[in-house]
């Protein structure tokens, strides 16, 4: 009588390719949410910086006001909703109204945020980058 099933060899060589699968696959995944978190705050500056930014510069220029009134978090977190991890509305403020660089430290890598200050003439820019 012949029973069906899978020898020892078989199934010896179907553990060892299933491990080499997974030595080959694991190290492409280590590290994967540190970068979509770097991505995301990546993302965030980038849109603060062409869209968010601008406009609250215009408004405080249409309305005469100063850069300390313009640039609350209050003001801010009306505006955007600000990721976590990626700073804080009193950092993004500081770099609006006087060009503070300051830097973000996700998982074991540290990121800098150039912020130059606004003027009269142009927005304020933040900068994302790796150091």
């Amino acid at each position: 009588m012949k029973r069906a099933g899978f020898t020892m060899i078989e199934l010896i060589f179907v553990i060892v390719i299933l491990g080499i699968l997974a030595a080959v696959a694991l190290p492409k995944f280590i590290g994967v949410s540190e970068q979509a978190e770097a991505g995301k705050c990546d993302a965030f500056y980038g849109t603060l910086s062409r869209t968010v930014g601008p406009a609250l510069w215009a408004n405080m220029i249409a309305n005469d006001l100063n850069a300390s009134t313009a640039f609350t978090a209050t003001t801010l977190a009306a505006q955007i909703d600000l990721p976590p991890n990626c700073g804080t509305a009193a950092q993004i403020i500081a770099g609006a109204v006087s060009g503070t660089d300051y830097t973000i430290t996700l998982a074991t890598v540290v990121y800098e945020v150039n912020a130059t200050a606004a003027a009269i003439s142009s927005a304020p820019n933040w900068a994302w980058s790796k150091q």
